[in-house]
Order: structure tokens, then C-alpha cells, then sequence
């Protein structure tokens, strides 16, 4: 056992009758990507705005710490971030920023190089703030870094449902399953949805989550909801460079009307689907002992691909070594 698990697993011991206090009602929900691009962090933000709209009280979670940007796309400055909480200088409820009723947001620290190594005190009393501050809320929505990194999987490893973001190219559909694949890994897999996101209309999107859920069904032996479909859409792209959330900016724009029905399809799915928050290893001590990710990501969209060029048309085979079933 390595000195980071000693820690984690020493703190989720100690934290046994913290975490048993969560309420039963709450879901919690991490947002992920294989790799970045694909509009990962948007799609988080659209969620927590249309969970909240339809009176779901929401806290989105800035996850990927050491490269955040969920305040910069909110247009928000936070002079308080979630690296003050663990140090103790600010209380949680100094860090916590609210966007709008019912939609609260926990910024991260962008390039925090001290966060990686984090000691049994800290780690307590930030663990101790947001399982109180937990009860406040329906849902905790996760927008955790792209990739399968450490510290990525540490908050997937934990949250009960995780929604997994793809475009539709080559290399997001394999890196995708890649996440798919670690998921499915884990002694108590959550509950996988897809996202699609940057595709041309709905057909193409159902398009693209069969192309991905043949390739699963092959390989894991296991076919993915959908969960909702995102079209391209300019405004979503002009939304980002004025940092402010599409369904603020455009209202009525086609990305932010698949967003809100992206929030109902997840408001109204049964919590039961989905394994309940665990008590010996909790969201919350994941929180306090988090790694940075070793990795660097950008998440603004990108453009749709050319004609000729839709990943529905690329061969099945996940990878060129892969021929192993899980």
C-alpha cells in the first residue's frame, strides 16, 4: 500500500460517522470526459442550471483542481476558492458562490501545486464543512478533469452516477471507453449515462452512442443509456468566449435546449438505478485528499467534423493492443 492510500483509507476510517450522516435523498452526479475538448465543463454547467430551474437545489463542484475554469465560463472572479477551505483560511460557506436561486458553485484554484499533499487536519476539516453543507442540497454535480489520471477516478470511484461526455471523433469515442472501461473496473461501479455532445442533430447523436455502445457492448459486454444529446451550436462557442453559461446567453439556443433536456432526463431518473453514496469511502474524503491531475486538458468545444469525416464511420476495434475482456 502506497503512502497515498495509507492516508486515504486512514481518513475515510476516520471519517466513518461523517459520512453516514448524508441524506439519503442526495445524488450525486460527476461529469466526465475521456479526453479534453468535448465540452465536458459546459455540459456540467448547463446541468446544475437546469437541475436548479426545475427546483432541484444544486451544488456544482469545480473538480478538476489545478486546472479549473468552471468560474471563468460562469464569468465569475472568486476572490474565495476551495483551496482556502482546506487551508482554513475561509469557511465553506465563504467559498461558495451563488449563481442564481437554487444554483450554488464550489470554485477551484487553478495551478495549486500545494493541494496535492494535504494533511490528516485539513483534510478533516474541510471533510467535516461540506458533509454538513450537503444536506442543504438535491444534488452535487462533479465536474471532475478529463482522462482516467489518480485523481480523476478518485471522484468517480465515489459518485453513484457519472455521466461520460463524447464527440464525435476518433479519439474522444476511444478515450471515452477508456473511461467506460476503468468504471466498469471498480469493486462497486456506478451508474454510466452518455452524454453526446458537438454532433449536427439527434440522429447523428444516436448515431454516435451506438457506434460507442457496439464497441462497450463488444469489449465490457454491457450497452450505456443515453442520457441526452447536445447539438453544435455557435451560440454555445460565443457563450464561452463572453463567460457566460449558454442558457443565460441563448436561452433559446439549440445547445441550451438539449441542455434543459438533459436536466430533466436526469432529474426524472429513478436515484434507485444507481448505487447509494457509500459510508466507508465517500465522496467526501476523496475531496479532502485530493491529487492533482497529472495531465493538461482544454474544454472549450470544438468544431463538428467535416463531411466524410463522422466517427460513426472509423473502425470498431478500441485500440490496436486491446483484445482483452474485462
Amino acid at each position: 500500500m502506497t503512502e497515498g492510500e495509507d492516508q486515504a483509507a486512514g481518513l475515510r476510517r476516520a471519517n466513518d460517522s461523517q459520512t453516514a450522516l448524508l441524506p439519503r435523498g442526495l445524488r450525486i452526479v460527476a461529469v466526465s470526459s475521456g479526453k479534453g475538448g468535448v465540452g465536458k465543463t459546459m455540459t456540467s454547467i448547463g446541468l446544475a442550471f437546469s437541475l436548479a430551474r426545475a427546483q432541484r437545489r444544486t451544488l456544482l463542484i469545480d473538480g478538476d483542481v489545478g486546472m479549473a475554469n468552471v468560474d471563468i465560463q460562469l464569468g465569475i472572479d472568486p476572490e474565495t476558492t476551495l483551496q482556502d477551505v482546506v487551508f482554513g483560511n475561509r469557511t465553506l460557506a465563504e467559498a461558495i458562490v451563488t449563481v442564481e436561486p437554487g444554483l450554488d458553485v464550489l470554485p477551484s484554484p487553478c495551478g495549486a501545486p500545494e493541494m496535492a499533499d494535504l494533511g490528516r487536519a485539513r483534510q478533516r476539516q474541510f471533510v467535516d464543512q461540506l458533509t454538513a453543507f450537503a444536506g442543504g442540497y438535491d444534488f452535487l454535480i462533479i465536474d471532475v478533469g478529463a482522462g482516467i489520471g489518480q485523481n480523476v477516478l478518485s471522484f468517480l470511484a465515489t459518485a453513484p452516477e457519472t455521466l461520460v461526455v463524447v464527440a464525435n471523433e476518433p479519439t474522444s469515442i476511444m478515450d471515452a471507453y477508456a473511461v467506460v472501461k476503468a468504471l466498469r473496473r471498480l469493486p462497486e461501479p456506478p451508474h454510466i449515462s452518455l452524454v453526446v455532445n458537438m454532433v449536427r442533430d439527434l440522429a447523428e447523436g444516436d448515431a454516435l452512442a451506438g457506434r460507442l455502445n457496439g464497441i462497450v457492448k463488444r469489449f465490457l459486454g454491457v450497452e450505456l443509456p443515453l442520457a441526452g444529446t447536445i447539438v453544435f451550436d455557435e451560440q454555445a462557442r460565443a457563450a464561452i468566449r463572453a463567460r457566460k453559461p449558454v442558457m443565460n446567453y441563448a436561452p433559446r439556443s439549440p445547445s441550451a435546449l438539449c441542455l434543459a433536456e438533459l436536466g430533466r432526463s436526469v432529474a426524472h431518473r429513478k436515484p434507485g438505478a444507481a448505487r447509494p453514496p457509500r459510508a466507508d469511502a465517500g465522496l467526501f474524503e476523496s475531496l479532502a485528499d485530493m491529487k492533482l491531475a497529472s495531465f493538461k486538458k482544454t474544454d472549450a468545444p470544438a468544431a463538428p467534423p467535416a463531411a466524410g469525416g463522422n466517427a460513426a464511420t472509423q473502425p470498431e476495434t478500441p485500440s490496436q493492443t486491446e483484445r482483452e475482456q474485462p
